[in-house]
């Protein structure tokens, strides 16, 4: 079985979003020796905050909690020793894969009061309790992660300098295990005790009590929290039944102005690919997965011409090959109005992407597709073989919120004069605020305005942001 996600789920269909306000201050202290490893900054150097955390399978209740990770380490294995190997309550499991169909265990956290810097030497350290390896990402934004390699031990070392820039910080790291034989212990996968930074501390102005802002989507369809991919595919149907007209314009038309919006709408640091399948034995990459370039992006796929069979299975094969240099964790984001048409089998052509050894999944929109049971039936599939998940689109509206799903929304902070204090992104990092009284408006379609935002001193304010008939809805929870 699975273990627990740490994030809350909601309703299938719904989309949840949670701002979170927490005011923190900066402590520094002495410096603190931990197994061998001097940090500076003593006990600040440790990890803050828990993001996001999914066990993978046979995790024990007792090894499941992610606030485990946080703090200095305190693992006491086995007759009462520190720092010896094996499971402890202090320590949090991520588990292991039963199957390439099985979710990756993982755990992200937070740096608050302290960054991640390339210094002199190791500059990660990560005390795993029972000799058992972790994939080791860092992110300056909690979205975009760098790949830093793998570690183990009491603690684990990583120099990060062969990866990162001169002067850069980091304040979160994405911990995943790697997958081994069967592990029936109590903590399967790495046990993971503690997270040290040997980057500076952070001081926030003198005598003023700051918040902290950040706007995280936590519901099935938030994959940017749920499922960060470092990088995603747009595979786009261009058959001939793409030229049929719907909701007053052709598909592809639509389609190519919903894709040019969507494009507009991902944050400028994301990594994205696009291919086009249209004609059996056909389909055409037009960007490598990579950086992405808006305006090049945005011409191409206004371009492009509907035409020929539907070849999924042979996209999909080909988007194995574009994935090959990426860095896990992957998005495919598949759009199409119909089924295989040229004798492939693309559910198989997606399970292979995971027999690859790729941590991947598949979200699939139907472009009008709801009187076909036949093609409904096979996208579905593609989509639950590897984890993904799918929707329905029967007009442009429709196809504009399912794409939604890789573009999280905008939203503004506004002060009590009027002032706009902050423009950001779900999922990205948000600003620190003074405490005082906030007006948020959220770029939904029409957009939402929650005026008398609180932000307190050393409080934590939600506002849930829901998606039901049609409509988004927003609370703010005091």
């Amino acid at each position: 079985m699975n273990g627990r996600a740490f994030t809350g789920l909601g309703p299938r269909g719904f989309l949840v979003c949670v701002l979170v306000v927490v005011a923190s201050f900066a402590a520094f202290s002495e410096s603190a020796t931990y197994f061998g490893v001097t940090f500076p900054n003593g006990d600040v150097a440790f990890a803050d905050r828990v993001v996001d955390y999914l066990a993978a399978s046979c995790v024990r209740d007792a090894y499941d909690d992610p606030e485990e990770a946080l703090g200095p380490p305190d693992a006491r294995c086995a007759g009462g020793c520190e720092g010896c190997e094996g499971c402890d309550t202090n320590a949090v499991s991520l588990g292991f894969r039963l199957s390439v169909l099985d979710n990756r265990g993982y755990l992200v956290v937070e740096f608050v009061d302290n960054v991640l810097t390339d210094v002199a030497g190791a500059d990660l350290f990560v005390y795993i309790t029972n000799g058992h390896p972790a994939i080791v990402e860092i992110s300056t934004d909690g979205f975009n992660y760098v790949d830093v390699g793998e570690t183990v031990g009491y603690p684990g070392a990583i120099d990060i300098a062969p990866y990162v820039g001169q002067g850069e910080s980091y304040r979160f790291v994405r911990l995943s295990d790697v997958p081994a034989d069967e592990d029936h212990s109590e903590c399967p996968g790495p046990s993971i005790d503690a997270i040290g930074a040997m980057g500076p501390a952070v001081q926030t102005a003198e005598g003023e009590a700051f918040g902290s802002l950040s706007l995280q989507p936590v519901g099935d369809l938030a994959f940017a929290f749920e499922y960060r991919p470092n990088s995603f595919m747009i595979l786009l149907d261009t058959s001939s039944s793409m030229d049929d007209v719907i909701d007053g314009g052709t598909k592809i038309d639509i389609a190519k102005m919903v894709i040019t919006d969507l494009l507009d709408n991902l944050p400028d640091r994301s990594y994205v690919g696009f291919r086009t399948f249209g004609g059996c034995g056909y389909s055409q990459l037009v960007a490598s997965v990579g950086p992405l370039e808006r305006e090049p992006l945005k011409a191409e796929v206004l371009a492009l011409q509907p035409g020929g069979a539907t070849p999924i299975a042979h996209a999909l094969s080909l988007a194995k090959e574009d994935f090959e240099a990426v860095p896990d964790p992957k998005l495919i984001l598949l759009v199409s109005d119909g089924m295989e048409t040229c004798g492939g089998d693309p559910v198989q052509a997606a399970k292979e992407l995971l027999e690859a050894g790729y941590t991947l999944k598949i979200h699939v929109v139907g472009f009008d597709v709801a009187a076909n049971a036949s093609a409904r039936q096979q996208l579905i599939e593609i989509a639950e073989s590897t984890g993904g998940l799918y929707y329905d689109a029967q007009s442009s509206e429709e196809l504009r919120r399912a794409l939604s799903i890789v573009a999280p929304f905008a939203y503004t902070v506004f002060d009590e004069e009027g002032n706009e204090v902050f423009e950001g992104r779900i999922g990205e990092e948000g600003p620190s605020l003074p405490a005082g009284i906030y007006r948020v408006v959220i770029d939904t379609n029409p957009p939402i305005t929650l005026s008398n935002v609180v932000v307190q001193d050393q409080s934590t304010t939600l506002i849930t942001l829901e998606q039901a008939n049609g409509r988004f809805q927003a609370e703010v929870e005091e």
